[in-house]
């Protein structure tokens, strides 16, 4: 078993060293590596990233399956909000739990352990829900009970209702992983080469999505049962074994609590994370980013019930869009990692955004056919995307502070999120009143622009404090502070 930990002390931070005549270090906390030790940490935690991303791509098909049994947007809308009431508390509670987590295997790799299984198990169930719709059906006293819920006796609409509960209680274990999963990179790659991590993960995401849109998706369409075990299986096998081969270093005790009582941690948390400016700007950037992304599975309804591409063609847009990102990741994406280190990802991000923003107002005006559709999705995906994701990933380490990533983090994703539960529904009544699905491309466009116009603010504001941050943090990383 390879093992990646090297234990160089507590007092180490983000950085690289250097002896003469020993080979350079790069160094997060505890953990240092060579170049040899950083490739194979690369490799691991690859493994990782592209199993995750097929797992999402499955849960993709979950709207399509409801869609297809005639469920409405709103319908959809509202399930996710359910979900999102059910799991608000999911993020900020492991997040900070996490944070103050201290055991033998980490403080992320617990939670991944015992969540991933639940995650990848529940995936399986969802498309065995109609069935098991039909078979309580045929009980009497389960029929019974079923026929209380309104249109519970319509098999289309039962098997919706059956399928959307599965979805809720799958998003609710999916929450836990990605609440978490993210923590993890920052918490075992050096900060000096973040970005072109971020680089690589984008491009072996691509081929992840490449090997779903030309090898699974088409095939999910009149196959769906075997898409979901066999994608879930293999992805939680794989990303198992990834986590159990990258090792965690070790953490300096975590604060003390001073407050008591049952409501004195959380009023301390809205505090810290929610009563300062700077980081107040960047939650709202990051909701402005995050409404703008619910226009992404309309434009994927445009593609599928307004032009009427199948599965395949839509899937064969995916390939060339992810191909092209592969391409474009192999030739350019290490200097595009490297730049944005260089540069700071805060200073690169709004003008990707602004840039995204304008290429899906042009795909509102051009898009009206298969190839249409694959020049501007490349654009987006294949090139601005997959530097946004660079920058967003490198970005989070320098806006929040490292002993509470998961604390802030989970403010982040709590303030948008709790803003969406009741937005969602609200976008797809939208949708579903103007029946226009080209709209998202508007959509998303509009809100890309504005989440670069607010990010500028960011960046405005972590320049004003940035000499007072890089002494806080010893000459790291800034630590983000109030604004």
């Amino acid at each position: 078993m390879t093992k990646i930990e090297t234990t160089i002390g507590e007092d180490s931070t983000f950085g690289s060293t250097a002896v003469p005549g020993t080979p350079k270090l790069f160094t997060v906390g505890t953990l240092s590596y060579t170049k040899h030790g950083l490739w194979m940490l690369f490799f691991w935690l690859m493994w990782n990233d592209f199993t995750i991303m097929l797992m999402e791509s499955v849960t993709s098909l979950n709207s399509l399956s409801m869609l297809d049994r005639k469920a409405s947007y709103t319908f959809i809308s509202t399930l996710g909000s359910i979900g999102g009431i059910m799991g608000m508390w999911i993020n900020p509670v492991f997040s900070t739990w996490s944070d103050r987590m201290r055991t033998r295997l980490g403080r992320r790799r617990p939670f991944l352990f015992f969540f991933t299984p639940l995650f990848a198990l529940s995936l399986i169930a969802i498309p065995f829900m109609p069935d098991l719709y039909h078979y309580l059906m045929g009980i009497a006293w389960s029929a019974g009970l079923l026929t209380h819920i309104p249109n519970m006796s319509d098999p289309k609409q039962g098997e919706v209702f059956f399928i959307g509960a599965a979805c809720v209680l799958n998003g609710l274990f999916n929450t836990a992983v990605l609440s978490i999963f993210s923590y993890y990179y920052w918490d075992v790659v050096p900060g000096t080469v973040l970005g072109r991590f971020q680089s690589v993960a984008r491009i072996v995401t691509s081929a992840s999505m490449i090997v779903w849109n030309s090898c699974i998706f088409g095939y999910a369409q009149y196959h769906p049962k075997t898409v979901y075990i066999g994608v879930s299986l293999f992805c939680l096998l794989i990303y198992l074994l990834s986590v159990w081969q990258v090792k965690e270093g070790k953490y300096p005790p975590p604060e003390k609590r001073v407050h008591k009582g049952p409501i004195a941690p959380i009023l301390a948390y809205c505090k810290d994370c929610y009563s300062r400016p700077y980081y107040l700007w960047i939650f709202i950037g990051s909701l402005l980013f995050q409404i703008g992304n619910v226009g992404n599975q309309y434009m994927g309804y445009y593609l599928i019930y307004d032009l009427k591409l199948s599965y395949q063609e839509v899937g064969n847009i995916g390939t060339v869009v992810q191909g092209f990102s592969v391409v474009f990741g192999v030739l350019l994406g290490f200097w595009v990692g490297s730049l944005t280190d260089r540069l700071r990802p805060l200073r690169v991000m709004p003008f990707i955004f602004l840039a995204r923003g304008v290429v899906l107002l042009i795909g509102f005006f051009v898009i009206h056919d298969q190839f249409s559709a694959m020049i501007i999705n490349t654009l987006n995906e294949g090139v601005l995307v997959f530097c946004l994701s660079v920058a967003m990933g490198a970005a989070t380490v320098e806006m929040f502070p490292m002993e509470k990533l998961g604390q802030f983090c989970s403010a982040q994703a709590f303030f948008y999120q709790t803003i969406l539960i009741g937005g969602g529904p609200l976008i797809g009544l939208f949708f579903d009143w103007i029946k226009f699905n080209r709209a998202s491309y508007l959509w998303g466009g509009t809100f890309s622009i504005l989440a670069g116009l607010v990010f500028i603010k960011v960046y405005f504001n972590w320049t004003r404090h940035q000499r007072e941050n890089v002494a806080a943090a010893g000459g790291g990383f800034p630590v983000a502070m109030a604004g």
